[in-house]
């Protein structure tokens, strides 16, 4: 299996990361726009999601329906799983993958989140991470107030996470801070304006981009 950095010349993976609210779909939209301005390939998608199982399966995640941890868990591994396969479909066609989510989310949210057995979700987070074999993860922090302040205005109904306390949301902040010591990955500070943030995801991006053209 491929490792993260690995595949270069056939196209490039990076993951957008951080909890609800902090703004980094925004930034994987503007990064989208950027970087089709300048003539790269580009193929957006999401982790939940991506896929047509994985579109079904994110209807059931965001459910009201109850289930235990370990289902939530398994449901989010099966998502993950096929992501990943489409994901290096489109990079072996020398796009840009855009990915809003990846193993650091699944870790944050159900091993410190919902609490399931953390050797568990440590061995399908780095699982994911394998098999996407990221170039770069993002991972955008702000204040949890803010953040929860923004996902409240942003939703018209409130899904099965976005309903969780703010007891929850702390837990995984925590969760995202120890994926970040596990992986590598650039963090941005997402409490500036869209444009500031946008400025340095792009440098970062940039970095990668005349790295992997060098």
């Amino acid at each position: 299996m491929v490792k993260p950095g690995q595949i270069h010349k056939k196209g490039l993976v990076i993951l957008f990361e951080g909890i609800d609210g902090v703004g980094k779909t925004t930034q994987l939209r503007l990064v989208q726009e950027a970087l089709t301005k300048l003539g790269r390939s580009v193929h957006a998608t999401r982790n939940l999601g991506g896929t047509p199982i994985g579109e079904a399966l994110r209807e059931v995640t965001l459910s009201p329906t109850e289930r235990s941890p370990e289902t939530d868990l398994y449901i989010s591994v099966a998502i993950q799983s096929a992501l990943a396969d489409s994901i290096q479909a489109e990079r072996q066609e020398g796009k840009v993958v855009l990915v809003d989510r990846g193993p650091l989310s699944l870790a944050a949210y159900h091993i410190y989140g919902n609490g399931v057995d953390s050797q568990l979700g440590w061995r399908y987070a780095d699982d994911g991470m394998r098999r996407f074999a990221p170039d770069l993860v993002i991972l955008y922090q702000t204040d949890l107030d803010t953040a929860l302040s923004r996902t409240k205005r942003r939703h018209g109904k409130t899904d099965y996470f976005a309903s969780q306390p703010k007891a929850y949301f702390k837990r995984v902040v925590s969760g995202f801070s120890e994926a970040s010591k596990r992986y590598p990955v650039h963090i941005i500070n997402a409490s500036g304006s869209i444009d500031e943030v946008h400025r340095e995801t792009m440098t970062s991006i940039e970095k990668l981009l005349s790295k992997n053209q060098a």
